[in-house]
């Protein structure tokens, strides 16, 4: 049967403005002590950005945590101009990210990035009936930030998925619920 681990004592040990690391200690079940190093995320949105049933826009962007490009849905922290975990965010991401808004968004699922060290979550939404924002209504992209948007089929997304070329995990989600959507 599986036990739950008694924290013994918790200390922040770096805190920025996406993360913090809190180091633990833990008494296990069978009466010995453990360390957890735990990476505290803020939440997540990822958006599924449907231009018709058969096409979504993805990005390509350069990632220095594996220094190089990735594929990938947009998405985004939550952060204080996003109230609660709400549609918000995503009209946000939308904006910064494709310059477009949404007739209609709905969320589809949330899960858990990394449980083996970290709590961050990541709520997905679908977002469809996509329109271009007028550039007075563009809000700034992120510092730094800088990517090329691409209009994939699912045709063309299944080749990337089948060839290994998927390897960000919110995608291979977007993938995998698109290619349940069309059953």
């Amino acid at each position: 049967m599986a036990e739950r681990e008694q924290v013994t004592n918790s200390k922040i040990v770096y805190e920025g403005p996406i993360f913090s690391v809190e180091k633990q200690n833990v008494d296990l079940y069978n009466g010995h002590q453990s360390q957890r190093d735990i990476v505290r995320h803020v939440p997540a949105i990822a958006v599924l950005p449907f231009i018709d049933a058969d096409h979504m826009v993805i990005e390509k962007q350069y990632r220095a945590t594996i220094g190089d490009f990735i594929l990938e849905i947009p998405a985004g922290k939550l952060d204080e101009r996003d109230l609660a975990v709400s549609e918000h965010a995503v009209e946000r991401e939308l904006n910064e990210e494709l310059r477009m808004t949404a007739g209609t968004i709905e969320r589809v699922m949330g899960f858990f990035e990394t449980v083996g060290f970290s709590d961050a979550y990541m709520h997905v939404y679908v977002a469809r009936d996509l329109k271009p924002i007028a550039l007075s209504k563009q809000l700034p992209r992120d510092l730094g930030e800088s990517l090329d948007l691409i209009t994939i089929s699912f045709d063309e997304m299944k080749i990337l998925f089948e060839a290994g070329k998927l390897n960000d995990q919110k995608t291979v989600l977007a993938f995998l619920y698109w290619s349940y959507l069309r059953g």
